[in-house]
């Protein structure tokens, strides 16, 4: 009896020691997920720019106020009036796979998912 609970104890601490590390890895990978493609604008200077699969819930603060904004990603995004994704500044969705032109009010910033 002795003998099979000390094989199940060292069995059963790198189990454990192995499902930690899974469930670490597991809850990082979520938290860091990238929208998939490019988010792109061209600002107010004429000048392009574009992110390769950008972080979800980061916000991307423009150089200038941007005169369109391409979200060619697999994620939604949200563009704001201001150059820190500020709530008070939301302008307007932008959807996975669609682009933008502004004439009026631009916006400063963007930040696709959550």
């Amino acid at each position: 009896m002795d003998t099979l609970r000390r094989a199940l104890q060292r069995t059963a601490r790198p189990v454990a020691a192995f499902g930690a590390a899974l469930a670490l890895v597991a809850g990082l990978s979520a938290q860091a997920q990238a929208a998939n493609g490019t988010l792109s604008y061209r600002d107010s200077n004429g000048i392009d720019h574009a992110k390769d699969n950008p972080t979800d819930g980061v916000c991307y603060s423009f150089t200038a106020e941007a005169v369109s904004v391409a979200d060619f990603t697999d994620t939604d995004g949200r563009l704001f009036t201001g150059s820190l994704c500020e709530e008070s500044t939301f302008l307007i969705n932008i959807h996975a796979g669609t682009s933008l032109v502004f004439g009026g009010t631009k916006p400063r910033s963007a930040k696709l998912g959550g």
